[in-house]
């Protein structure tokens, strides 16, 4: 099999793997946004819009973050994309409440193909067997490729020290030793990252019961946080849900969700409720929303920048409270292009006095997990995207794969017999 790393030599974010069997099938592995906002790559013969024919025989996606999505709804209509379908709702869901419609995956704009975890499908001669990966997005998956009597893993974004981190080994011993190994880098070279257990959180968030109103910014599609503050919260503290988290943990079977939860509501606050869309849509589907927290009782709130506003009108009823602060520490930095994230939680924690409480875990590989990984497959060559390559990285990365590790740089074609 030859592979070419279409984007993500020296990037986190938006990578886009290209395989190519000896027979002449070629697939594309992930096809997301660039995080840093700049126009995506357009790929031709499977981009739509261009005079070309496709030329590409499938499009597999590993998980629901708009990084390795985003661009889906792009690819032509004749090439089949396959795709978590619960991943794929959660997507869809996130679009509608972003207002980035283009996005959306449908049926009658793409040929759409789900994917079972465990369960192995064909694209012409190219084997793929999916396996359920731990991440910070629901239902993300390793992929192991096998055509031309070789076998390539390529990870997707993976951890080991959350919910399903528990199945770390037992899946890589099952998939076993590999001719290349296409791994993610997002931290190897983050000695200071936190990569505790997502159980572990649980202390934390135990120490702030002493509080009357809890004020949280996560994620929406972070299912494994949304759980571990429900059952941390939920037995001391009404647990109320932003409108988004609520409509995501709907989707998805057993997670609290103010339909079928009866101790969970959705809040919608005012001038959210006077937005038709896509706040009308969902309202009219949600039971138990309020349109006013409840200031005279101890409650548990997930929060989005567009509550400033009531927020800053309730100040006076704002009391004995908290803000913790449950998603990557990089979108509140300074360094950050968009400040407005920034500035809402300095906003929280200066004017409304919200005692501030980060508390988080990575999303994404720790050194030691990435050397488990390395052990348990044994690759003879490695490739490793989604890294921004700096010169510490580059150094650990050689020290940990020596000869085993494949230089290149985005766009250059690595045959796996060294053709």
């Amino acid at each position: 099999m030859e592979v070419r790393i279409i984007k993500g030599a020296n990037q986190i974010g938006g990578c886009i793997t290209e395989i190519t069997s000896s027979k002449g099938t070629k697939i594309i592995i992930d096809y997301g946004d660039n995080l840093d906002d700049k126009e995506q790559i357009i790929i031709p013969g499977l981009t739509k819009n261009d005079d070309l024919k496709p030329s590409y025989d499938g499009v597999i996606i590993t998980h629901s973050h708009k990084d390795h999505i985003g661009c889906a709804s792009l690819v032509k209509k004749d090439i089949p994309i396959y795709v978590n379908k619960e991943g794929m709702e959660i997507h869809n869901n996130l679009c509608y409440f972003t207002r980035e419609y283009k996005k959306v995956l449908r049926e009658k704009d793409n040929t759409i193909k789900y994917f079972e975890f465990e369960k192995s499908f064909f694209i012409k001669d190219i084997k793929i067997t999916t396996f359920i990966a731990d991440h910070s997005s629901y239902n993300s998956a390793m992929l192991l490729i096998e055509a031309d009597d070789e076998k390539i893993l390529h990870t997707g974004d993976y951890r080991n020290h959350g919910k399903k981190g528990c199945l770390f080994n037992k899946i890589l011993n099952e998939i076993g030793k590999v001719d290349l190994l296409i791994t993610e880098g997002t931290t190897i070279g983050s000695s200071k990252r936190n990569f505790k257990k997502e159980k572990d959180l649980t202390e934390d968030f135990q120490e702030l019961n002493k509080y009357d109103q809890i004020y949280v910014m996560c994620s929406s599609t972070n299912i494994d946080r949304i759980v571990n503050l429900y059952k941390n919260f939920s037995k001391t503290h009404l647990f109320v849900m932003d409108m988004c988290m609520n409509s995501t943990a709907s989707l998805l079977k057993k997670i609290p969700n103010s339909n079928t939860f009866s101790n969970v509501y959705t809040f919608v606050s005012p001038n959210q409720k006077k937005i038709d869309e896509p706040y009308g849509r969902y309202i009219k589907h949600t039971k138990k929303v309020i349109y006013e927290l409840p200031f005279n009782e101890k409650f548990v709130v997930s929060i989005k920048q567009s509550m400033g506003d009531y927020l800053k009108d309730h100040k006076e009823n704002i009391k004995n409270a908290c803000l913790i602060y449950s998603m990557w520490d990089g979108y509140i930095r300074d360094d950050w292009p968009d400040s407005k994230l920034r500035e809402f939680k300095n906003y929280l924690v200066n004017e409304l006095h919200m005692n501030y409480f980060p508390i988080h875990t990575s999303g994404h590989a720790s050194l030691e997990a990435i050397k488990t990984l390395d052990k348990l497959v044994n690759p003879s060559k490695v490739i490793i995207i989604h890294t921004e390559k700096s010169d510490e990285e580059a150094k650990i990365e050689k020290e940990l794969f020596k000869d085993r590790l494949l230089e290149f740089t985005d766009g250059d074609i690595i045959n796996l017999k060294g053709e």
